[in-house]
C-alpha cells in the first residue's frame, strides 16, 4: 500500500474527481488545495503537488509553478493539462516541473511518477535530518553515501542501535558490512565496551569453537591455562561474526544455544556462564538458499535475522561513486602527502561507468593506487587502470545486439531504442533514474518508451 500526501491544485477548471478517487484507493491521502494556499503562508504538509490547468492555461500554470518553486525548490510538482504545445511542455520542465501528463493521463504512468516524486520528498527530508547533524556531508560514521538506499541504512543503524536486537548484515564482499556493524556498536549504549570481531571463514573449524567459547585449563592436550573466548570478552559490548555462513554445522548448534539462552559453557568446563552481549552477524551469501541446501540451520538463520540490513552493491548506486572517490582521494592525499584536488569530468564518468565487482573496497584500492603512482592536480583517465578505462568502450560495444557498433550501421531510432533499453535495465526499471542518466526529462522518456514499445 502506498503512503504519502498528494496536494491537488486546479487552475481555471476543476480537477477530475475520478482520478482523485483512484489515487485514494491506492492508499495515498489526497487533499484539494486552493492555489493561494501554496503561495501565501506556510506550505501545506504534502509530499507532492498535482497542478492541473486547462487547455489555454499553460502560461498561468507556468507562472504558478515558478511561484511554488521559488517558495520551495524541493517540493515536486507534477503538471497535468489538456493538449498544449511542445514548447510549453519544455517550458514547464525547465521551470521545475517534476513531470508532465496530458489529460486524461495514463493512470499507471501517473501512479509511478507520483510514487517516485513522493520517494524523492521523503529522501530529501532524510537528507535534511542528516545535514542537521553537525558536520554531516554525506558521511555517517565511517560510511559514505547519499543514495536513497544508503540513507535508509543510516536511518536503520540509528534506530536499531538503540535496542539489543540481533542484526544480520548482508551484502557482497567489499560493500562495508563490518563498517555497518561498527557503526551500530558506536551508536549504541554499549559503545563504551568492547567490539570483538571474528571472521568465521578465516579460522579453522577445529579452532573456532575454542576462539568463541574459550576453554578450561586441561580441557585438552596443551591447554595449560584458562582461555577466555570472544563471547565472554565481548561482555557488555558487541560480538561481530563475519562470514557466519562458513561456520561448521556442529558449531551452529552451539551458537544457537548461546543466542537463545545468553549463556555458554567453556570447552572442557561445566559451569554455565551468563552473557550480556549484542550479536551482529554478516554474510556475503544468500542464507535462505544455504538453508534450502542444508548447509545452514534454519533455526539459527531466524535467530540471526531479527533485524536484516542489506547493503546494495556499488553498481546499483552509482550516484555514491563521486562522493566515495573524493573521500578516498582526500584520505590517501593526506597519507601520501599528495596534492590531488579532485577528478576531471572524463575520469569521473569512467569511474561511474565501471561496475565495481569488488564494490567500495575495489574503488578504495584503485584510488590509493592512483595517488601512490601519480602526481597531478586532478585525476585524469590516464591515471586510472586500463581495464577500468576500457569499460566505457565495452559498454558501447555491448549496447548493440550482435557485437561491435562500429561494424554495423544502425538507424538513429535503433541506437536510441537500444540506449533506452540499456539504461532502464541498468537502473533496474527505475525510469526516474534512467531519465536522469540519459539526460532527458521523465515525461520525454515515457513517450519514447511508448513509441518504441519498450517493456519496463
Amino acid at each position: 500500500m502506498n503512503t504519502g500526501r498528494i496536494g491537488v491544485v486546479a487552475l481555471q477548471e476543476k480537477f477530475d474527481k475520478k482520478i482523485s478517487a483512484l489515487l485514494g484507493k491506492e492508499g495515498w491521502e489526497v487533499r484539494e488545495l486552493e492555489p493561494h494556499v501554496l503561495i501565501e503562508g506556510p506550505l501545506p504538509d504534502v509530499d507532492v503537488v498535482l497542478l492541473y490547468f486547462g487547455k489555454d492555461g499553460a502560461e498561468a500554470g507556468l507562472a504558478f509553478l515558478r511561484a511554488v518553486k521559488e517558495k520551495s525548490e524541493e517540493l515536486p510538482v507534477i503538471c497535468l493539462s489538456k493538449s498544449v504545445g511542445v514548447e510549453q511542455v519544455v517550458g514547464l520542465m525547465k521551470g521545475g516541473a517534476f513531470d508532465y501528463f496530458e489529460m486524461p493521463p495514463h493512470f499507471g504512468k501517473l501512479k509511478l511518477s507520483l510514487g517516485n516524486a513522493i520517494r524523492t520528498t521523503h529522501l530529501t527530508k532524510k537528507v535534511m535530518v542528516l545535514e542537521s547533524q553537525v558536520g554531516w556531508q554525506g558521511k555517517f560514521d565511517d560510511l559514505v553515501g547519499t543514495s536513497a538506499s544508503m540513507l535508509e541504512i543510516f536511518q536503520m543503524i540509528q534506530t536499531v542501535s538503540k535496542s539489543n536486537a540481533t542484526v544480520l548484515v548482508m551484502g557482497e564482499s567489499g560493500t562495508g558490512k563490518e563498517l555497518v556493524a561498527r557503526a551500530i556498536h558506536r551508536h549504541s549504549d554499549r559503545s563504551a565496551n568492547k567490539f570483538i570481531d571474528i571472521n568465521c571463514g578465516a579460522i579453522p573449524k577445529e579452532l573456532l569453537e575454542n576462539e568463541l567459547f574459550g576453554h578450561e585449563r586441561g580441557a585438552y592436550t596443551g591447554a595449560d591455562r584458562l582461555y577466555i573466548g570472544s563471547c565472554e570478552r565481548a561482555g557488555g559490548g558487541t560480538l561481530f561474526l563475519d562470514e557466519v555462513s562458513e561456520m561448521d554445522a556442529a558449531l551452529q548448534v552451539k551458537l544457537l544455544r548461546v543466542i537463545q539462552e545468553r549463556c555458554l559453557t567453556r570447552v572442557g568446563g561445566t559451569e554455565r556462564i551468563e552473557l550480556d552481549i549484542r550479536i551482529v552477524a554478516a554474510t556475503n551469501k544468500d542464507l535462505r538458499a544455504e538453508v534450502t541446501k542444508g548447509t545452514f540451520r534454519e533455526d539459527l538463520f531466524y535467530r540471526l535475522n531479527v533485524v536484516p540490513i542489506v547493503i546494495p552493491p556499488l553498481r546499483v548506486r552509482p550516484d555514491d561513486v563521486p562522493l566515495l572517490a573524493q573521500h578516498f582521494l582526500e584520505k590517501f592525499n593526506e597519507e601520501n602527502r599528495k596534492r590531488f584536488k579532485g577528478f576531471t569530468p572524463e575520469a569521473m564518468e569512467v569511474l561511474m561507468n565501471y561496475d565495481w565487482p569488488g564494490n567500495v573496497r575495489e574503488l578504495e584500492n584503485n584510488i590509493e593506487r592512483v595517488v601512490v603512482l601519480s602526481d597531478d592536480s586532478k585525476v585524469k583517465p590516464a591515471h586510472l587502470p586500463r581495464f577500468i578505462v576500457n569499460t566505457e568502450k565495452k559498454l558501447i560495444k555491448n549496447l548493440f545486439p550482435g557485437g561491435d557498433a562500429y561494424q554495423k550501421i544502425l538507424s538513429l531510432d535503433q541506437v536510441e531504442r537500444y540506449a533506452i533499453e540499456a539504461a532502464i535495465n541498468r537502473c533496474r526499471g527505475d525510469v526516474l533514474v534512467a531519465a536522469r542518466k540519459l539526460g532527458i526529462g521523465q515525461a520525454t522518456l515515457y513517450r519514447k518508451i511508448k513509441r518504441y514499445k519498450i517493456r519496463v
